[in-house]
């Protein structure tokens, strides 16, 4: 099976060429290139396995062409989807490097030369009836399934898989004719899979905020750390960068340390443009440990783990106490997620300590977070060695600023948070506003006659892009046999000022006694100019 989709990649990437070589002797056929497509993650030691199955790939020149909008490009491989096992990609691994072949899950893609501004990643749905037979290979319960460190298995909730991931590149994918680009995917377990209990039993979600690497502009940077036990869950090293227009530090990469023997990857860093280095700054932060920041990391483009990487060395990470946060009050929109910050007295720009995001079904997180309560150790490496560490003397410690995001929304103001050692806290997040317009889709919500009474639980998601967007709990609806629902404050625009790209999807879903029996669907909810309606069939 793996074979003929490999062998489907090539023979569609030797014909495409053909035609493109066709372009270079006088043809008006249109000339094509090839895209590599492979993917990575950021995982969180928390799962021994964490199962996707992938069936599609497509791309847009438009950043905000909808799902169904004309003029998508499409590798379809949804007659053999592939099972990927997200949770072995650690440490800057590609997908490639877990297969005899070597190569990329989308291998010699054609794609007519243009610029590409949106690509989508399909997977197949959780809990289709039919297992995709590269899942029942692999012994899974569900097309998308998540293993504990315990050996518990619990499915991964993707409200819309349908849609697909929307994910839009910083840079652009340029294609030219007869050249091929390689591209990877990174999902990132650490923050974007939550572990909930819905219906008293538990199941992951995903809301994947998915990046993109051009790996043939891309540098290394590796390390290690000690401290009294590698193996904790709660390590992450995260590469930042100071950005042209962006008030605080932005994340390009998030890894974690092997448990063995406490080494990091960073792999791949984008170096942009026409630059043949980029400069970073390495933050390492966990649980019951003090934050450390290594500045001025400069990385080469062309550079790899195995050729020209940068290494730190080895840092040292020394104990702190923690406090805990957890929201006042349930807030919405509950695909939201919030950024923890702090600053340097000797550096402005703040530096993203922590991100979490809250559990759509609460509005609250799943459990509060944790933050360190002492001053940050400071190493600087603009000499190509380690220099330090330096603790920031006027650093607050145990003091943050929280920022909440959400697709579409753009981003709040910031809020403090703080504690002491051994506290716990509650805090107001910045709210969140809808612009232009704080537009609604009004739902009217059908329950055939049959179960009608039956359901004791349901909630209303909505997504845009394949991620999630608010979630709203409709118990007495369901359990009415149905009727109206207006979901407010979505971001949208008007006749008069327009928000390009604004399509919304609504999933309801109901339970019985515990067991997710019934769902109901409409896609493609166009906000851009004017409020929406969705008229919804539940069916089991």
């Amino acid at each position: 099976m793996k074979a003929m989709r490999r062998f489907l990649c090539r023979a569609t990437a030797l014909f495409s060429l053909a035609f493109a070589l066709a372009g270079c002797t006088g043809s008006k056929v249109q000339p094509y290139g090839t895209v590599d497509v492979d993917l990575m993650d950021a995982p969180s030691i928390e799962y021994l396995h964490v199962y996707i199955t992938v069936k599609k790939i497509a791309f847009h020149a438009s950043p905000d062409a909808g799902n169904s909008s004309a003029g998508w490009r499409e590798f379809d491989m949804s007659a053999n989807p592939v099972t990927i096992d997200l949770a072995q990609l650690t440490n800057g691994s590609l997908y490639a490097d877990t297969t005899a072949d070597k190569l990329p899950l989308f291998s010699g893609v054609a794609l007519p030369v243009g610029t590409y501004r949106q690509i989508r990643l399909y997977l197949v749905p959780t809990e289709e009836k039919t297992l995709a037979r590269s899942a029942v290979a692999k012994g899974l319960l569900y097309n998308n399934q998540a293993t504990f460190d315990d050996g518990s298995n619990a499915p991964i909730r993707i409200p819309n898989s349908g849609e697909g991931i929307k994910l839009i590149p910083e840079t652009p994918l340029v294609v030219v004719a007869g050249k091929n680009n390689r591209l990877a995917l990174d999902f990132n377990l650490m923050d974007d899979m939550l572990d909930v209990y819905p219906e008293g039993q538990i199941e992951c979600i995903l809301k994947p905020r998915l990046g993109v690497f051009d790996m043939g502009a891309a540098g290394a940077v590796k390390g290690k750390v000690v401290f009294s036990n590698h193996s904790t869950p709660y390590l992450s090293v995260k590469a930042e960068q100071i950005v042209a227009g962006r008030e605080c530090r932005v994340v390009r990469r998030t890894t974690t340390n092997d448990k063995s023997d406490g080494s990091f990857n960073l792999y791949p860093l984008p170096v942009f443009g026409s630059n043949s280095t980029a400069v970073y700054d390495i933050l390492l932060r966990g649980r019951n440990m003090q934050t450390v920041i290594v500045k001025n990391v400069k990385v080469h483009k062309g550079t790899s783990l195995a050729d020209g990487a940068v290494n730190l060395g080895t840092i040292t990470m020394n104990p702190s106490g923690e406090f805990s946060a957890q929201l006042a009050a349930a807030m919405h929109p509950s695909g939201a997620w919030l950024n923890f910050y702090q600053t340097l007295v000797t550096d402005p720009v703040p530096f993203v300590v922590d991100t979490r995001h809250l559990n759509p079904y609460t509005g609250k997180f799943a459990t509060p977070i944790d933050l360190p309560v002492t001053a940050i150790e400071v190493y600087d490496f603009s000499s190509g060695s380690l220099a330090g560490p330096v603790i920031d003397a006027t650093t607050n410690p145990g003091s943050y600023f929280a920022v909440t995001e959400a697709v579409l929304y753009g981003r709040s103001g910031g809020v403090n948070v703080s504690g002491a050692a051994e506290t716990a806290v509650t805090f107001t997040p910045g709210a969140l506003t809808a612009a232009p317009g704080a537009n609604s889709i009004d739902a009217a919500i059908s329950i055939p006659a049959a179960t009608t009474g039956s359901l004791n639980k349901g909630y209303l998601f909505i997504t845009s892009g394949g991620l999630i967007i608010d979630c709203y709990q409709v118990d007495a609806l369901l359990a009415g046999g149905g009727g109206s629902y207006t979901i407010p404050n979505l971001p949208g625009g008007t006749l008069a000022t327009s928000l390009p790209g604004a399509y919304y999807d609504v999933i309801v879903l109901g339970w019985d006694g515990g067991k997710a029996v019934i769902s109901g669907s409409q896609f493609n909810i166009d906000l851009s100019s004017e409020n929406g309606t969705a008229s919804i069939t539940m069916v089991k």
